[in-house]
């Protein structure tokens, strides 16, 4: 028996999903119920992860295919392979949904790599989709998460006490990024670890898709301890709360002085 490749998108990928080789996660749980994928000289279809497709939504389509009675005519092992999603520790989100990367890797000196993974029920994918191509806000929020990933996998203590403040984060889209694999490359072009209370990180990161740039982002980040940065951060926040109220006082006292 040949075999067939069908990718399998999230639902609000739908208008990617127009294709013979291409549907939804909906039309696919319906599909392996389907007797027709059964008839004698069918080909046995091999269901590829796409993009828009959660942890558990995976492993429910998995399930249904285990238990329909044409689950043989189906192979998922390109679903069970799928890469690990980042934790909440290396990601800093504390729902997976909303984690867009897997678990990073370091391919070089100073190289690293995560595979794209973006769930449909994320934050950023609650509003504004064309149905085809991945929003650019999307690309640069998986950017952004590489930078603490990889601090956090390969040069932070395993504490989890650090803070990220972004001292520079640029963008340049090259084309449209669309619901198939893509990879984030982060290269580090400057770092200073050596003091483990106060480091910093100049990279370049670059969203590829079908060995094509869909978008690239440079980055300065500079990571403090947690502590540290709360207590810049409250002095900072009071004194701009004074400035405010300041400001609002003699708006008031203006007002005043006109009326009378």
């Amino acid at each position: 028996m040949f075999e067939r490749l069908l990718l399998v998108v999230g639902n609000k990928f739908a208008a990617f999903a127009t294709g013979a080789d291409v549907v939804t996660l909906s039309q696919a749980c319906d599909l392996v119920d389907m007797p027709q994928v059964g008839g004698s000289g069918h080909a046995r279809i091999v269901l590829l992860p796409g993009q828009g497709l959660g942890d558990n939504t995976i492993a429910e389509l998995m399930e249904r295919v285990a238990r329909s009675p044409y689950g043989h005519h189906f192979d998922v092992e390109a679903l069970r392979r799928r890469p690990a999603r980042a934790s909440r520790r290396l990601s800093h989100k504390h729902r997976p949904e909303n984690t867009l990367i897997s678990e990073p890797r370091q391919v070089g000196e100073d190289v690293f790599e995560m595979d794209l993974l973006i769930d449909e029920d994320g934050e950023l994918m609650c509003d504004h989709q064309t149905g085809q191509h991945v929003q650019g806000m999307v690309l640069f929020e998986a950017a952004r998460q590489s930078i603490m990933a990889v601090a956090e996998a390969f040069f932070l203590p395993g504490d989890g006490g650090y803070a990220f403040v972004t001292n520079e984060m640029s963008s340049r889209y090259s084309r449209f990024a669309f619901p198939v694999d893509a990879r984030v490359r982060y290269t580090i072009r400057e770092k200073e670890v050596a003091n483990a209370r106060r480091m910093r990180f100049v990279a370049d990161i670059v969203v590829e898709q079908c060995g094509m740039e869909a978008a690239s982002f440079h980055t300065d980040v500079t990571v403090f301890e947690q502590t540290r940065i709360n207590r810049m951060e409250g002095a900072m926040a009071r004194d701009t709360l004074s400035q405010h109220l300041a400001g609002r006082a003699a708006d008031a006292r203006g007002e005043l002085s006109a009326v009378a």
